[in-house]
């Protein structure tokens, strides 16, 4: 329960040793509440939360003193131990039998810790998670951060790793290194993610989470999603095979109680037959009476078999608006592109073309500079070389921050400035449809997957013949990305996407650029 709200009941779901269970809902729906009940943070209103061996949770919230990383991500224990045995040792000098003694017993206990392998296997994981060991916590970005928070974890021993969204921030090397070392454990895993090439790689069975239930599915995300479609499917069939028997009998009933419920008409018959007619006549209703309710008994026995109706979920943004003119043929041609920081080429001799219809996904490691590559595209950073847009294109830019919001007030605000054209009825229908309060409400109020959903819709309504969007799916749950799947996949113009989701990639991309080391690559799809 969050206050009056019930988030979710009747959830049954356990974790063997070594599994690796795949967490999806859609963000409002418990995922999180869960991982905190397993965790043992908080209490369930009803039911028990049992758990064997150590369970660590992914903070979501660093909460990193100013210190090296190697030193951030040590377990408590150990670095207690180190310290221990750090003294023991320094104490040696006296040759007393205390003294041996205590060296001996801290020299054991940080080898049984892992203190003389653990810097080798930190920097191991902060390696494959693309952080400097060395560097200071206070020096590191909001994405290094999560990162050192990840690896923290990753050393921490237990039996059962709460993941939720590990793989934010985290480039594609960073993510294919996550998805081995998880598969290398031992331990077992609950992980909450909208990555659902990670999910294919690393989960032996999925539950999901939607309207308050839980359904298990074996397999994988995709797996699952297979499975989910072919239950439907039959829940379909067999609906439909019970309305189609239901509204039979309810027919059939009103017919038979229509024929038992026709009056006799004596005066039609002659005298000495009145009375046969009036015991015909009531014997005739009995009959059709009783047939009427064994048409009933009938009826609720078959609702008391049948099926539920199959959950129709139409929230996606549907309006009928205007074709966007298609705009120029030629969209983008760069030459010589050259942009420097403190006099250090970032982006070096970069040449691209760029015509309607292509859809060009931008991937690379972090900090390669595909944001970097965007921000030269539209001018927004100094630059040599030649940037030249096709006359008269439009074009809609979303950053990965939500910075195009910037200066506007209100939901209505948001979507006006992608679309003025908007009546005041349809902004009320995108709003609803993307389950965002009603166009009057302040942006400032919004959280942030109400204001990726938001960006969602401004995109769904746009008149523009050019998309440039970075990291879209920050903040977006699975069935959210996969309509904005839908929407590129759809749209008739141009779009630049830099993007981490490799499944997002694979959907939606004809073009792959790849950023790194200043240098920008056409790779094979």
């Amino acid at each position: 329960m969050f206050g009056d709200v019930n988030i979710f009941e009747g959830v049954e779901v356990e974790v063997g040793a070594g599994e690796r269970l795949a967490l999806i809902g859609e963000n409002g729906s418990g995922k999180s509440t869960l991982f905190r009940l397993l965790a043992g943070l908080d209490a369930p209103d009803a039911g028990a939360v049992t758990r064997a061996g150590r369970v660590a949770l992914l903070a979501q919230q660093a909460d990193l003193a100013v210190k090296r990383v190697l030193d951030a991500v040590t377990p408590p224990d150990l670095m207690r131990a180190q310290v221990a045995f750090e003294l023991a040792s320094a104490r040696l000098g006296d040759s007393s039998e205390e003294a041996l003694t205590a060296f001996a017993e801290a020299e054991e206990l940080y080898r049984t810790l892992g203190g003389y392998e653990f810097e080798a296997r930190a920097n191991a994981v902060l390696g494959g998670l693309g952080v400097d060991g060395g560097a200071q916590t206070n020096q590191l970005s909001g994405g290094q951060v999560r990162r050192v928070m990840l690896a923290r974890l990753l050393l921490s021993p237990a039996d059962v790793y709460l993941l939720d969204e590990p793989t934010n921030h985290l480039d594609l090397d960073g993510a294919k290194w996550l998805e081995g070392w998880i598969r290398a454990s031992s331990a077992a895993f609950v992980l909450a993610s909208h990555d659902r090439a990670f999910l294919d790689a690393v989960a032996t069975q999925t539950v999901e989470l939607e309207r308050g239930k839980l359904a298990l599915y074996p397999g994988n995300y995709s797996e699952a999603m297979a499975l989910k479609a072919t239950l439907r499917e039959a829940q379909e069939r067999d609906y439909e095979a019970y309305r189609r028997k239901k509204a039979a009998l309810e027919e059939e009933q009103r017919r038979q109680a229509s024929k038992g419920g026709v009056e006799e008409n004596r005066k039609r018959a002659k005298d000495g037959d009145k009375f046969r007619s009036t015991f015909k006549s009531e014997r005739g209703q009995q009959v059709f009476s009783a047939r009427a309710k064994a048409m009933q008994k009938q009826i609720d026995r078959l609702d008391a078999q049948a099926v539920s109706k199959p959950f129709q979920d139409r929230r996606v943004v549907r309006l009928d608006l205007p074709l966007t003119p298609p705009g120029a043929a030629e969209v983008l041609t760069v030459k010589d592109l050259r942009v420097e920081r403190d006099g250090v080429p970032v982006l070096d001799d970069v040449n691209l073309h760029v015509r309607r219809g292509d859809r060009i996904a931008l991937t690379g490691p972090n900090g390669g500079g595909k944001s970097t590559l965007i921000a030269a595209l539209l001018g927004q950073l100094p630059h040599s070389g030649e940037v030249k847009w096709g006359a008269g294109l439009t074009r809609y830019v979303t950053g990965q921050h939500g910075e195009e919001l910037r200066g506007l007030s209100t939901v209505g605000d948001a979507l006006l400035d992608a679309n003025p054209a908007l009546t005041p009825h349809q902004l009320f229908e995108v709003a609803a449809q993307v389950q965002l309060p009603g166009p009057a409400f302040p942006l400032a109020d919004l959280s942030g997957g109400q204001r990726t959903r938001l960006s969602l819709a401004r995109l769904s309504v746009t008149r523009a013949q050019v998309l440039v969007l970075d990291e879209p799916t920050n903040h977006l749950d699975i069935r959210m990305i996969e309509a904005l799947e839908d929407l590129l996949t759809g749209f008739p113009g141009t779009v630049l996407l830099a993007s981490h989701d490799r499944r997002l990639v694979e959907q939606v991309a004809t073009r792959v650029w790849c950023i790194g080391n200043g240098k920008v690559q056409e790779n094979p799809l």
